[in-house]
């Protein structure tokens, strides 16, 4: 990597739209965090964690929508149907990771109720720099005029 592919990648993560990207994203994880903690009385851990996943999901939108990425003239549609299927590439990795940390790491030193929430939290976590990048340059990049 020549130095400036690597002062063109560092600009790309870190700047205001990254910084409103994260809080964006903090605030998704936050009620993706939260669904799950009140679904899984009821449906247990993983299938907490998918639905929790979809809360989470409408919420990134919604935020990185109005709040991240410049209008781009894409119809919404259109948005939604890329951030969909971003979210699903990113879907199994989350409930994987959170599974497997919570079933191999911290399961192993932590009693089930915090492994989960340490497990789940970390999952979270694990698709943002390349939700980002995929956001960044194909959801919300500029395009068609919006209908």
């Amino acid at each position: 990597m020549t130095a400036a592919s690597f002062r063109r990648l560092v600009g790309f993560y870190f700047n205001g739209v990254f910084a409103k990207f994260l809080l964006a994203g903090g605030l998704a994880a936050a009620a993706n965090f939260a669904a799950r903690l009140v679904l899984q009385p009821w449906t247990g851990f993983a299938a907490a964690v998918v639905l929790a996943y979809l809360v989470g999901f409408v919420t990134a939108f919604v935020l990185n929508r109005a709040f991240v990425f410049p209008a781009s003239g894409k119809p919404l549609r259109h948005e939604v149907a890329w951030f969909l299927v971003f979210n699903l590439i990113a879907f199994p990795v989350v409930v994987g990771v959170a599974i497997l940390l919570r079933d191999h790491l911290f399961g192993r030193f932590l009693a089930p109720g915090p492994a989960e929430t340490v497990a789940h939290a970390c999952a979270i976590l694990t698709p943002v720099v390349f939700n980002f990048a995929a956001h960044r340059l194909v959801t919300f990049r500029a395009g068609e005029a919006r209908r």
